[in-house]
């Protein structure tokens, strides 16, 4: 299948998808979030994937959402890129498949969210976590809806507050990864970790995963959308400031 924004590549039973877009940091535009989206769906209906592996290049996994300069979007586009958002999200969840995050370099703002929405990630040693967007005069919205059941009051806090970034070793010890690798080898040691589904039984993988989104998925969801909401007043809201909109 012929993409846009992403790469795929069937090694025998798992499916490896890359973002694809250097020029802009691996940046999610809402055709991204679709083409992973589509893929991951994709995934889950076929019988021959055990597992979904997803990386993006060696400086960044990913610098979260490309909305373009958002002071000049409407509310209707803003919503767009928001559904975008959760639908690739619940995507990841809802996937019957096990999806593995590999990850070097960076993995901004909603980067950092697709991580932690994965199943399981690895990092490389020099990888990166953060969820900056208050440095740029935001706050984090739809970006930060798993982090926060993942992470403790206090470093979540500082996450949002100060852009504060996690090492590779710290997101291990917080949980947001499994495992840290040498630099260069993130992608290899999530593959090796995804070929171990293939001695497992699918449908039981498959009823685990639907169980434990189900457990959380209410939640989640909520978070999302008031993300989503929160985004489209505070963008609105920095426009008008600026006298852009």
């Amino acid at each position: 299948m012929e993409y846009k924004t992403i790469t795929v590549e069937y090694r025998k039973s798992l499916h490896l998808i890359r973002i694809n877009r250097p020029e802009t940091a691996n940046r999610l535009s809402i055709i991204c979030m679709e083409e992973l989206e589509q893929e991951l769906k994709r995934a889950s209906k076929m019988d021959s994937c055990r597992a979904v592996v997803l990386y993006g290049d060696d400086e960044w996994f990913c610098a979260g959402g490309d909305l373009g300069d958002y002071r000049k979007k409407s509310i209707s586009e803003i919503k767009e890129f928001g559904s975008a958002f959760i639908n690739l999200h619940l995507a990841v969840q809802k996937c019957t498949r096990p999806v593995i995050a590999a990850v070097e370099g960076k993995a901004y703002g909603g980067g950092c969210s697709l991580v932690e929405a994965c199943d399981l990630a690895v990092a490389a040693e020099g990888a990166e976590f953060a969820v900056p967007e208050i440095l740029d005069g935001l706050a984090p919205a739809m970006g930060f809806s798993g982090l926060f059941t993942n992470l403790r009051k206090k470093e979540a806090m500082a996450m949002a507050l100060f852009g504060e970034k996690l090492t590779a070793g710290r997101a291990k010890e917080l949980g947001l990864v499994n495992m840290v690798a040498s630099e260069g080898e993130a992608l290899p040691r999530a593959i090796k970790m995804a070929e171990r589904f293939c001695d497992l039984d699918a449908v039981s993988v498959s009823f685990f995963k639907e169980m434990y989104a189900d457990m959380g998925q209410r939640g989640y969801e909520n978070r999302l959308r008031t993300g989503q909401a929160m985004m489209v007043s505070l963008f609105k809201a920095k426009g008008e400031e600026d006298g852009t909109v």
